[in-house]
């Protein structure tokens, strides 16, 4: 009961901190103008990543201090994603403060990969080594931006990570109280941001929400593929498998295609569905959808003790298929 009566606090801090930031937003110039790749018709505030960040911290403080290590780092990524929201950071600039962000979460609070599990064989385990600190920084980069990248349409990156923390709260116990709490202010977010009784989201995550919360899932996702009686690494693929897919894929096809592949576009699944005439609702149902399958096939893989192996020859055929699809819907006659 307790519990309950704390997460509803941190629920209530986030909500009021995403009112009452949504009314600084403009005077802070962290609005998001229409226009481009953006599907909103008006300036929205990019004030949701502040809110669920503080949130997060107060939460930390108060009710899980095992898990104040990750706050130092944490706080790093957030801050220069607002810089990022107001002044539009070269992505080369982004990808060193994401690095230094992993760095640190890895000296600090020492999450780092060990081992990649037994994807040779069922007898070989691949020990990192040397190798483990730059993974270990190239894993957590690589959700970051994978969440980032989800972040196109209202209610989709902190739906997609609301449903992940879900997944991680019934497979890792040592982590409960952090997860609850994030759960609790990323939903006083989504009370703002998901189209439930309005026609557009009043208030968006910005850069500051999508790559803090990035890192926060690669820090929970490498802690429980590390234990003795978590997850292996590659199921951890599984369970953020939608976004990581389609980030890689999208990274790919870009320069096939010969765009920059940091350049923002069209070019993503929900952006696909969009075009589609799907409705923002029916593209969030079956995103989510989607990603559930995938975070059932790789529960039941991990229970069923399937080879590491065939479950990474698996997940990478589902990429394989998925990256072809991609290329050839961006050819230039089939562009939307």
């Amino acid at each position: 009961m307790q519990l309950a009566y704390q997460v509803a606090l941190i629920f209530l801090f986030s909500t009021v901190c995403c009112f009452l930031l949504m009314a600084c937003a403009p005077s802070l110039k962290l609005m998001a103008e229409p226009g481009a790749h953006r599907q909103h018709k008006n300036a929205t505030p990019m004030v949701g990543g502040i809110a669920i960040t503080l949130s997060l911290c107060v939460g930390i403080l108060w009710q899980a201090p095992e898990s104040r290590l990750l706050l130092p780092s944490l706080l790093f990524i957030a801050c220069v994603g607002v810089v990022d929201d107001r002044f539009n950071l070269p992505s080369w600039l982004r990808f060193i403060a994401q690095a230094i962000a992993a760095y640190s979460l890895i000296k600090i609070a020492g999450i780092e990969l060990k081992s990649l599990g037994f994807l040779v064989s069922p007898n070989q385990e691949v020990l990192l080594n040397q190798w483990s600190t730059p993974l270990t920084i190239f894993a957590m980069v690589g959700v970051i931006n994978a969440i980032n990248m989800s972040d196109g349409m209202d209610g989709l990156a902190g739906s997609m990570v609301a449903l992940v923390l879900v997944c991680l709260l019934l497979l890792n116990s040592r982590s409960a109280n952090l997860i609850y709490i994030s759960l609790a202010a990323v939903a006083g977010f989504l009370i703002f941001n998901m189209r439930i009784l309005r026609t557009q989201a009043r208030v968006f995550l910005g850069d500051a929400g999508s790559t803090m919360l990035g890192l926060l899932l690669a820090a929970l996702l490498v802690e429980l593929s590390q234990q003795p009686q978590g997850i292996a690494p590659v199921t951890a693929l599984w369970l953020l498998a939608l976004p990581l897919i389609d980030a890689v894929a999208v990274l790919i096809a870009r320069p096939l295609h010969g765009r920059s592949p940091f350049s923002a576009d069209n070019s993503h699944y929900h952006h696909k569905l969009l075009s589609l005439a799907y409705s923002v609702s029916a593209t969030l149902t079956i995103a989510l959808s989607v990603q559930i399958v995938f975070i059932v096939i790789g529960i039941a893989m991990h229970y069923g003790e399937v080879d590491q192996h065939l479950q990474l020859a698996l997940f990478l055929l589902c990429f394989v298929v998925y990256l072809i699809h991609l290329y050839l819907w961006m050819r230039p006659s089939k562009r939307r």
